[in-house]
C-alpha cells in the first residue's frame, strides 16, 4: 500500500510540475506570431531607365570677362531676355549679385510697410504660413530645387518680419533702408557698366550646363531611338565657349527600354501615367508616340510624348521611371497568413484570448503579400490595425491562443 501511495503522490507531483512548466512555456514563449494590419499603397507598373529627348539650343559666348548670370538654372526666360551680363572682373560680378540681394530686401520691406492694418492680423495664420514656408524651404533644399529654395526662403523671411511688425518687435525700417540704399550706391560705383550682354534667341527654360547630348537626342526622327541606338549612345565633347542651353519646346519625349513582352501592354496613342523618381516623384500624363523594336525583336523602346515642363524636368537627361498600370491601396497581408476555409479566403486574427477567422476582400496579390480592401467597421472582415496571425499551428475559429 505504501508503495502505491508513493507512486500516486509522485504522479500527482509530476503532473503539477509539468502543468507549471507548460504554463510558463505558454506564457513566455507564445506559439503564434502576429503582425498588425496596416494600410499599404502599391504602384503596379514597369520600371525602367528613361532617356530624355527634347529641343535644345546651346548658348555660346566668346566674350572675355566675368559672366554674371541674371537667371537661375531651370528658370523661364523670354525671347531676347538677358541671360547674363559680362563684367570686367569678379569683384564687379560680386557687386552685381549683392545689389540684386539688396533690391530684393528693399522690395520685401516695401511690401511689409504697405501691410499696415494690424487690426486684421491673425497670428495663427501668420504662424501657419511661417511653418508652411519653412517646410517648403527644407523640402526644396533636399530635392535640389534651388530656384524654389530661393522663393521659399524669401517668403519665409517676409512672414517672419511681418510677425515682428504685428507683435511690435519691429516697426521702423527707416535706418535699415538708408543703410541698404547707401550700400547699393557704393556698390554701383564699384561695379560700373557691363562690357556685354548675352540674350536668349528664343523663349524657354534656361539650363546652366550642357551635357553633349543636345545634338544627339533631338525630337526630329523618333524612329532612330532603338535599343541598339541607346546602348551605343555616347555624348560629344562640349566646347568651352558653351555656357548653357535653352529648352525651347514644351513638347518633349521619354525613351524607355523594355522587354518585348512588356511592350505588348502598350499601343500607339494610348495615354499613360509616368512616375519620375528624380523629379520629386512627379507623376506625368504622357502619350505613347511609338514603339521601336530591336533588330532581334526581343526588346523595344517605348517613346512617350509629354507636354508638362518645369524647372526640374528641364534639367533632366536620364531618370528612373515607372510606367503605371494600376495603383492599389489596401490592408497589407503576408501571403503565408492567408487561409481558405469553407470556400472563403481570410486570415486568423487575435480576438481577446482566441483566434478568430475573418474574411478578406483581395484586390491585389503577388508571391509575397496581398492587399485587402480597406475596412474599419465590419467585424467579420479584416479591419485596419487587427493583429493578423502569420504563424501558428492547428488554428481554428475560437481556439485559445493565450
Amino acid at each position: 500500500m505504501n508503495k502505491r501511495h508513493k507512486l500516486i503522490r509522485f504522479l500527482i507531483a509530476f503532473c503539477i510540475v509539468f502543468f507549471l512548466i507548460y504554463q510558463y512555456y505558454v506564457g513566455f514563449y507564445s506559439t503564434i506570431t502576429t503582425e498588425s494590419a496596416a494600410q499599404y499603397e502599391y504602384t503596379e507598373g514597369i520600371d525602367g531607365q528613361a532617356t530624355v529627348i527634347r529641343s535644345e539650343k546651346t548658348i555660346i559666348s566668346s566674350k572675355e570677362g566675368t559672366i554674371h548670370f541674371m537667371v537661375a538654372s531651370g528658370e523661364k526666360i523670354a525671347k531676347d531676355g538677358t541671360i547674363a551680363n559680362i563684367y570686367s572682373s569678379d569683384s564687379a560680378s560680386a557687386a552685381a549679385s549683392r545689389i540684386a540681394e539688396i533690391d530684393k530686401q528693399l522690395s520685401i520691406i516695401g511690401e511689409i510697410e504697405g501691410y499696415n492694418d494690424l487690426t486684421a492680423v491673425d497670428m495663427d495664420t501668420i504662424n501657419a504660413r511661417i511653418n508652411s514656408h519653412l517646410n517648403s524651404f527644407v523640402l526644396s533644399t533636399q530635392d535640389g530645387r534651388f530656384s524654389d529654395t530661393a522663393d521659399s526662403l524669401s517668403d519665409l523671411l517676409t512672414m517672419m518680419t511681418r510677425k515682428q511688425v504685428a507683435t511690435g518687435e519691429q516697426t521702423d525700417f527707416s535706418s535699415l533702408k538708408q543703410s541698404l540704399l547707401a550700400e547699393k550706391s557704393e556698390l554701383s560705383a564699384q561695379m560700373g557698366n557691363p562690357k556685354g550682354r548675352i540674350t536668349a534667341e528664343m523663349s524657354g527654360y534656361f539650363v546652366s550646363n550642357a551635357d553633349g547630348f543636345e545634338t544627339l537626342l533631338t525630337a526630329g526622327d523618333l524612329s532612330v531611338y532603338t535599343p541598339e541606338y541607346l546602348k551605343k549612345l555616347s555624348n560629344t565633347e562640349v566646347s568651352g565657349e558653351v555656357i548653357g542651353k535653352i529648352v525651347y519646346d514644351y513638347e518633349w519625349y521619354l525613351a524607355v527600354p523594355v522587354t518585348l513582352n512588356e511592350s505588348m501592354y502598350y499601343k500607339t496613342g494610348e495615354t499613360v501615367s509616368v512616375k519620375i523618381d528624380a523629379a520629386s516623384s512627379t507623376v506625368l500624363t504622357a502619350v505613347v508616340e511609338r514603339i521601336n523594336l530591336s533588330q532581334s525583336e526581343d526588346s523595344a523602346v517605348i517613346i512617350l510624348r509629354c507636354n508638362e515642363m518645369n524647372s526640374e524636368l528641364a534639367t533632366l537627361r536620364t531618370a528612373l521611371v515607372t510606367l503605371i498600370k494600376a495603383e492599389h491601396s489596401g490592408i497589407k497581408i503576408p501571403a503565408k497568413a492567408l487561409r481558405v476555409i469553407d470556400g472563403k479566403t481570410g486570415v486568423f486574427v487575435v480576438s481577446g484570448l482566441e483566434a478568430k477567422f475573418v474574411e478578406t476582400e483581395i484586390i491585389y496579390s503577388n508571391d509575397d503579400y496581398a492587399l485587402s480592401k480597406l475596412n474599419t467597421a465590419e467585424s467579420d472582415k479584416l479591419r485596419l490595425y487587427d493583429e493578423i496571425i502569420v504563424k501558428g499551428k492547428n488554428l481554428y475559429d475560437g481556439k485559445i491562443i493565450y
